[in-house]
């Protein structure tokens, strides 16, 4: 087979290198669970469907990918979507659902071309999207600044050769919280790809509330004596515990004041040593939080820690758990978006009598 690979022209080796990508991505522990599903779906009546189950998940990508290769592939896109880390959060100021016309996504390319021109990355680009019943997902690929890659010479010179990564931005918006996930190194790409999104793809430049002046989060919750954290029915949570508090106190000569719990702890000893240290939640300002998440089962995998601080970062990724975590954040009023809208619903009507 490698002798077979070798007899191939160089075009045909890229060409299949570049369509088996997706398989490489999904050649991982942590889609087995998602490769396995579609095997239930692609093998309901076979055989094949038992034997999957010994088989190595590099097996498994690679035999769907050639058994279900569209199933394979929207699979792989909602992997991408999902597999996602450290992404900043913007706050919308209304529902939308976004429908972006094809001229609008040329649109968006070109002005990240454009963009592009005046900074040391390359002008290549190159958008894709994904969407479903959740969500709408962009990718922008674009050519990363010159770095040189040394390699030795026929006569054992050193030899730089100078060349372009490929750098990939996300960004994903969740409907059901009017929120924008996005994924990049820097901050004037986050902040340049969050612009171009909302002027292309929802088609409003002032769509996204100011993270600044109006931060992600609301800790407002933490300082209700009465507040323990309810589990919605079927989520399969368990309780939540907090392990740090991070507070920056409005008066005095302390810049930052850090609460780290030995253990997991729950509210009502929260707050007893907020009132112990002198902190007062009515002016001091907490700015972020660090909160156990405990789920049914057993293992470590039960548990999931989960930072927030505002202005927008935390450690929530897209997976379905997360998916689960965001849900109960916003009921219990963490959200700080979710706030803004109903104050804002609430002027609307006051106007409108």
């Amino acid at each position: 087979m490698y002798r077979a690979w070798l007899s191939l022209s160089a075009a045909d080796r890229l060409r299949l290198e570049t369509a088996l990508l997706p398989v490489n991505d999904l050649s991982v522990s942590d889609a087995r669970d998602r490769l396995g599903e579609l095997a239930e779906q692609t093998w309901a009546r076979s055989p094949l469907l038992a034997e999957s189950r010994t088989w190595s998940s590099s097996d498994l990508a690679l035999r769907l990918f050639v058994a279900a290769p569209a199933a394979f592939l929207q699979l792989h896109q909602g992997w991408l979507v999902d597999s996602l880390e450290h992404l900043k959060e913007y706050a919308g100021r209304y529902p939308v659902v976004p429908k972006p016309s094809a001229k609008a996504k040329a649109a968006l390319r070109d002005a990240m071309r454009a963009s592009l021109r005046n900074t040391e990355f390359g002008p290549r680009c190159k958008v894709e999207d994904f969407a479903n019943d959740e969500k709408f997902a962009l990718f922008v690929f674009h050519e990363d600044e010159l770095t040189p890659t040394v390699w030795f010479t026929d006569d054992d010179d050193l030899e730089p050769m100078w060349e372009r990564d490929v750098v990939r931005l996300s960004a994903v918006f969740h409907y059901e919280t009017n929120v924008l996930m996005v994924k990049a190194r820097r901050k004037a790409e986050r902040e340049k790809l969050r612009d171009l999104f909302a002027e292309h793809i929802l088609q409003d430049e002032l769509y996204f509330f100011d993270a600044r002046s109006s931060p992600r989060f609301s800790f407002r919750p933490l300082g209700d004596e009465a507040f323990r954290f309810p589990p919605v029915l079927g989520s399969g949570l368990v309780g939540v515990t907090v392990k740090k508090l991070f507070i920056r106190p409005a008066e005095g000569e302390v810049k930052h004041v850090t609460l780290d719990f030995k253990t997991e702890v729950a509210l009502p000893s929260v707050h007893e040593a907020i009132r112990r240290f002198g902190i007062d939640l009515d002016h001091d300002t907490v700015v972020g939080a660090q909160l156990r998440f405990a789920f049914e089962g057993r293992g470590r995998s039960r548990t999931r820690t989960v930072s927030l601080f505002n202005p927008n970062s935390s450690n929530l990724n897209d997976t379905p758990r997360d998916r689960i975590i965001r849900r109960h954040l916003r009921l219990w009023g963490f959200d700080a978006n979710l706030r803004r809208t109903v104050v804002a619903g609430g002027a609307v009507q006051a106007a409108a009598h």
